[in-house]
């Protein structure tokens, strides 16, 4: 008989042709009706525990689905000159920081790992500032690496310091 309606299967033959075309035609009006009119106000009672562990793991995919999508919203651009690598350096900061923590970690893992270490051996003969720049550029990406959410302040004090020469300090090619 009908799976959802064994429990109610007469135990006569000729009551039971009856209740299986009822059954098959509940069936079909719940594979057909619209959503709205199998909503239910309240829902199903269930063991305390078992219902909101599922929403805590619904919610936490959700969350971190979310996570994935806003990491994707903003890659730093590929940089040519400290300058540009200073100014992509806060662009990560502050979009990351927009997030809470447990997306701001990924975001800003993310984020770093595209822009990378600044490229201070272009500049190790350097005596017009740049090496100098890169250095202090440096500590501020290795103060992303370990920044937490919240404390982003001291990154942003760090970077924001740092002087970069007039000419932008090209990399060399």
């Amino acid at each position: 008989g009908c799976c959802l309606c064994r429990s109610l299967e007469p135990r006569t033959n000729q009551s039971n042709a009856a209740m299986m075309k009822s059954c098959a035609a509940l069936v079909l009006a719940l594979t057909v009706a619209p959503s709205g009119a199998l909503k239910v106000d309240a829902p199903p009672s269930a063991p305390h525990g078992l219902v909101a562990a599922g929403r805590q793991a619904h919610s936490a995919e959700t969350e971190e689905a979310a996570c994935a999508v806003a990491r994707t919203q903003h890659r730093p651009k590929k940089t040519d000159t400290l300058e540009e690598y200073k100014g992509e350096a806060q662009g990560c900061l502050t979009w990351c920081s927009q997030f809470k923590s447990n997306c701001f970690e990924g975001c800003k893992n993310d984020c770093i790992g595209y822009l990378g270490t600044p490229p201070c051996a272009a500049f190790v003969m350097d005596t017009n500032g740049c090496k100098a720049a890169c250095d202090a550029l440096t500590a501020g990406h290795a103060c992303l690496v370990d920044v937490k959410h919240d404390n982003t302040e001291t990154c942003h004090s760090k970077l924001s310091a740092v002087s970069v020469p007039s000419s932008g300090c090209e990399y060399a090619n």
